[in-house]
């Protein structure tokens, strides 16, 4: 009788582990499907006849009856063996864009600001992307992130300089002229959260998406070029920090389009002349 009950308390923690785990395998055209249990989530292995385990396209559990997906992080500096996948949504930013920037006197608006002598055909953009995000809502349709870093110069006309007096921004001619080139400069980093559409092809992805992005900006210079060399004119342009952008993107295989226009000013338009960053160009993935 000892033995007996000694037999049946070795016996009880096994019983209660197989409860609370559970594997059932089943065989489907060739193919060996695993279904676990463990705790309340449900699993899925698929194998084949030599014992392969099939690559997941898609991750999925199921807990107490609610399906739970994953957000992908991706990186350009992660190798895309890493990370490819040809069925889950994805996220498609340039590795590298490059492009023009123009600084209108109103939300969205065109034409240049002859109040600030611009030269959008001189002012340029470019950046690279460090790290992007996606989480599928369909086979076609993700949430996207990224967090990207880039440079921005914008030029002006003749002898016309940005500066600041007394905490207050305006522009100003250089007397006796030679000036060569005048800018502006300044650091951004962007975060956007955009809603994209995709399809795979068998030469690559088409994709289109738009959304928002936060930027932040730093670094700023007012500078100016003649024939004795390059002379700054301010560090302080009374550069708005945070900026609100609304953004759109699109592309085929490693080529893309993008389009890029400020809701808040570029600059603080209590101390300085009021201009709103418009941003558009090409962009490049590999």
């Amino acid at each position: 009788m000892k033995h007996l009950i000694l037999l049946l308390a070795t016996l009880l923690p096994a019983a209660a582990q197989a409860e609370e785990r559970s594997d059932t395998t089943f065989t489907v055209d060739n193919r060996k499907i695993t279904v676990s249990t463990d705790g309340g989530k449900t699993d899925l292995q698929v194998y084949d006849m030599d014992g392969n385990k099939h690559r997941k396209t898609r991750e999925v559990e199921y807990v107490d009856g609610q399906e739970i997906e994953r957000v992908y992080v991706t990186s350009p500096f992660i190798p895309d063996i890493v990370t490819k996948n040809k069925q889950r949504p994805k996220s498609h930013y340039p590795l590298f864009y490059i492009g023009f920037s123009q600084l209108p006197g109103s939300i969205m608006g065109g034409g240049g600001n002859a109040g600030m002598h611009t030269r959008g055909s001189k002012s340029w953009e470019w950046g690279v992307t460090l790290l992007q995000m996606s989480f599928g809502l369909t086979r076609s349709l993700a949430v996207t992130s990224a967090v990207s870093m880039g440079k921005v110069h914008n030029h002006f006309q003749g002898d016309y300089v940005l500066t600041t007096d007394d905490g207050v921004t305006s522009m100003k001619r250089i007397e006796g002229g030679g000036v060569r080139k005048s800018y502006i400069s300044y650091a951004v980093a962007r975060l956007p959260v955009m809603l994209e559409w995709q399809r795979r092809t068998r030469r690559g992805d088409l994709y289109v998406a738009g959304g928002a992005s936060i930027e932040m900006r730093w670094n700023d210079h007012s500078r100016y070029r003649t024939d004795a060399g390059k002379h700054t004119v301010t560090d302080d342009i009374n550069l708005n920090p945070l900026g609100l952008n609304l953004e759109l993107r699109a592309g085929y295989g490693f080529l893309m389009v993008y389009g890029r226009a400020a809701l808040t000013p570029l600059l603080k338009t209590s101390f300085a002349p009021e201009c709103y960053p418009v941003g558009f160009g090409i962009g490049f993935r590999f």
